[in-house]
């Protein structure tokens, strides 16, 4: 019977996200030492399907795929079917500092991205919510330092670990038959969690440092999709996104552990990080209904505040994007996609550039990217997706740490009818 089909998709769903979770806080390695600044790496990107297009995705409706990008597109969605989505990331980079030729050793890790459930729930209206980054720190130092009297020296590590989440409720309902509309609502919380050890042999010295700085807020978008309408040769579709933000606010707890012995603590309230304003706008050409070529526009209108380095600050920011996707699809008639064009599979390639919103000793933090992957409907109820993008982010001739990363997505979709009031007629 058809339920027992959906009860299973479910219990897949629960187990796979137990294991990304587990997975993403046990296999890392340091991955990103400017994460030291601000509030970490903050994404910007989404790592679903349209990570491997260049994420040029604010325009993109995708009957068979969940756009995270714009809540308008949940209207695309078939009607009746829930879409589990899991993402997840792998990350292999190497750093190369001014006046220093060679590079450091590979570093990697392997992290849950996003989990999302999301779901037609009438023939004009679609909702979805999900759990992902916001922002993510990661990183490891240790610096010699000499005691005043010059011939005595210790050692200080630091290690940097946390973030911010983001969990989103997103709905999404067709105003008319060429125009949707959408709405995000997203509840951040999390800690930026920094441990620091005084250590050394000839004076005895034992001390750890542990910060937490624990922080809350949220963000309000709103999206839109003007799109042609199907039966010419090109469709056209323009998307358009904004969000605001109450900023973070929180506190920061310090302790001081000598011999496993807690010797200090304070507590500082009224920590407080401003999140920017931010407007998307994209468009997308559709040929056929199989190839679909996007451009996307991003400004992240971030306020000034000094952070923990030398002319250091955060600032305005933009990301650049475009992208190809070529899709092999068939017409079906099921349950599913009743008279619809079925995707089997699909290929995408994009490029990326992106203004970071740090400035680094008061230069821009650049990151170029390019990207390339594809996706498989494996059966009925199942599609699996992947992605690889190389890139370098920071200039060793402005004094940056120079980063060559590559990162590579894995992700898949469990889809299967909504149980509701009309069910029966599919058993």
């Amino acid at each position: 019977m058809k339920i027992k089909g959906t009860i299973y998709s479910i219990k897949i769903f629960h187990s796979i996200l137990f294991l990304s979770i587990f997975f993403s806080s046990e296999d890392q390695n340091v991955s990103s030492p400017y994460s030291i600044l601000g509030i970490g790496d903050v994404d910007t990107k989404d790592f679903g399907r349209y990570f491997s297009s260049g994420n040029a995705s604010i325009a993109r409706r995708d009957a068979t795929s969940y756009n995270f990008s714009n809540p308008a597109s949940l209207t695309s969605l078939p009607f009746k079917t829930m879409h589990f989505d899991i993402a997840m990331r792998g990350k292999s980079s190497s750093f190369a500092f001014q006046g220093i030729d060679t590079a450091t050793s590979i570093t990697k890790d392997f992290i849950f991205k996003r989990a999302t459930m999301a779901f037609k729930v009438s023939k004009k209206t679609g909702i979805a919510f999900g759990l992902r980054p916001y922002s993510s720190v990661n990183y490891k130092f240790q610096k010699d330092k000499v005691i005043l009297d010059g011939n005595t020296s210790y050692t200080k590590y630091i290690e940097g670990y946390g973030g911010i989440n983001q969990f989103y409720a997103s709905a999404g309902t067709e105003l008319n038959k060429r125009l949707s509309a959408g709405i995000t609502t997203s509840w951040l919380f999390g800690s930026l969690q920094r441990t620091t050890l005084y250590s050394g042999s000839s004076i005895s010295l034992g001390i750890l440092k542990h910060e937490t700085d624990f922080y809350t807020g949220a963000i309000f978008q709103g999206g839109l999709q003007y799109y042609s309408l199907p039966g010419r040769k090109w469709r056209h579709q323009l998307g358009l996104t904004t969000s605001v933000s109450t900023g973070l606010s929180g506190e920061l707890t310090t302790e001081y552990i000598e011999n496993d012995i807690s010797i200090k603590s304070n507590t500082e309230t009224g920590r407080n990080f401003k999140l920017p304003i931010t407007v998307g706008i994209g468009y997308s050409a559709v040929s056929k209904d199989r190839l679909t070529l996007s451009v996307e526009g991003n400004f992240y209108n971030w306020s000034y505040q000094k952070v923990d380095y030398s002319n250091s600050f955060t600032y305005p920011a933009f990301r650049l994007s475009a992208g190809m996707d070529y899709s092999f699809k068939r017409v079906v008639n099921n349950v599913l996609y009743n008279n619809m064009s079925y995707e089997k599979s699909y290929i995408s390639w994009g490029i990326n550039i992106e203004n970071s919103y740090l400035r680094i000793k008061n230069n821009p933090l650049w990151d170029y990217s390019f990207s390339l992957g594809g996706g498989l409907n494996i059966t009925r109820n199942i599609s699996v997706y992947t992605g690889l993008e190389v890139g370098i982010r920071g200039n060793k001739a402005l004094d940056q740490i120079k980063e060559e990363y590559t990162q590579y997505t894995f992700g898949f979709t469990v889809k299967d009818i909504w149980l509701g009031p009309r069910f029966k007629k599919y058993d």
